[in-house]
């Protein structure tokens, strides 16, 4: 899969979850729960403790935030493999920038040594770790490769424009609940 950044981010979810997720959009991982339209949860509950604090940029929590990969193709995804015939990758627009408040992160947003800015030039030091085809041989590849632009409130449906997934069973298994083309595409996936 060769990465072309900005052209698309995207949202890595369980197939459980699409229902919701084009009825109300990608929500933050707090609204999502609060109300409970998580079906399948697939986040690491040690990595969410992680993300359970306040960035310096608007100073809100990190789980208002609906978030959202420059690469869907990373350390969270890998850990996920084994659910990979259940897991449906969303293509988000970036045209969600133009509506929504944001922050873009250099590396996963857990991290304590991840920097966060409006400025979109701070994914410039993780580009390396975006486009390799493994992030491991680079330094500090594995938080790089995490790098996240962060949407506050959500990301509304009429932003995602694909659900990709790993094999046709999969695709088939969803095509009825999305409004969007569902792709497969077995280099988005380990």
């Amino acid at each position: 899969m060769p990465v072309v950044l900005w052209r698309h981010f995207y949202h890595i979810t369980h197939r459980d979850n699409l229902r919701n997720i084009f009825r109300y959009g990608i929500l933050s991982w707090h609204c999502a729960h609060q109300r409970g339209l998580t079906a399948s949860d697939i986040s690491d509950p040690q990595v969410q403790e992680r993300r359970n604090r306040i960035e310096p940029v608007f100073r809100r929590s990190i789980h208002e935030y609906a978030p959202l990969y420059f690469n869907p193709k990373n350390p969270m995804l890998f850990r996920r493999r084994e659910l990979q015939e259940e897991l449906v990758i969303l293509e988000v627009s970036p045209d969600v920038l133009r509506y929504n408040q944001h922050i873009f992160t250099d590396g996963n947003a857990a991290a304590a040594t991840t920097t966060f800015s409006t400025n979109r030039e701070i994914i410039a030091a993780s580009e390396d770790a975006l486009r390799a085809e493994w992030w491991t041989a680079l330094p500090d590849g594995k938080r790089r490769r995490c790098a996240e632009v962060l949407i506050f409130p959500s990301v509304t449906p009429r932003f995602i424009t694909n659900a990709i997934c790993a094999n046709q069973g999969s695709a088939s298994a969803i095509n009825w609940t999305c409004p969007v083309s569902v792709i497969v595409d077995t280099s988005f996936f380990f």
